[in-house]
């Protein structure tokens, strides 16, 4: 993988998520564990693992096409395999099929361990119309 510059989205950034590879239809990201992102146990909600397992496919995605903000997700399925409670998570994703306007995903996310705590897929749709400015 080699890296680029990437804009992530507001979300992402709200998020905290930080691009770490990009290119050729895989990325890399990671997510600094942080309170505000637990369950009532304190472990790491699992919509914020979810969110950078769909984050980090997106990120593929974006790598073929080349703009950001023409596809979008429309179906995510994530198992959880393992609770994450300090440190880091890091997504690896790539893009595993493209036929025409749809594109499937797969992410393996790892805790700063390098334990599987989540595996998720992904089908993207990429739309005709880019976001307009407002």
């Amino acid at each position: 993988m080699m890296e680029k510059p990437l804009q992530l989205s507001p979300f992402g950034r709200h998020l905290g998520v930080e691009v770490l590879e990009v290119g050729d239809g895989c990325a890399m990201i990671k997510l600094p564990y942080r309170a505000e992102l637990t369950n009532p146990n304190g472990k790491l909600h699992g919509g914020a693992i979810a969110s950078v397992a769909d984050t980090a496919m997106a990120v593929a995605v974006g790598s073929i096409l080349g703009e950001p903000g023409r596809h979008s997700t429309v179906k995510l399925e994530i198992k959880y395999k393992a609770p994450v409670t300090g440190g880091e998570i890091i997504a690896e994703a790539k893009v595993t099929r493209r036929k025409q306007t749809v594109f499937l995903g797969e992410a393996v996310v790892k805790d700063g361990n390098g334990q599987v705590v989540a595996i998720a897929t992904a089908t993207f749709m990429v739309r005709d119309n880019a976001p307009q400015d407002e």
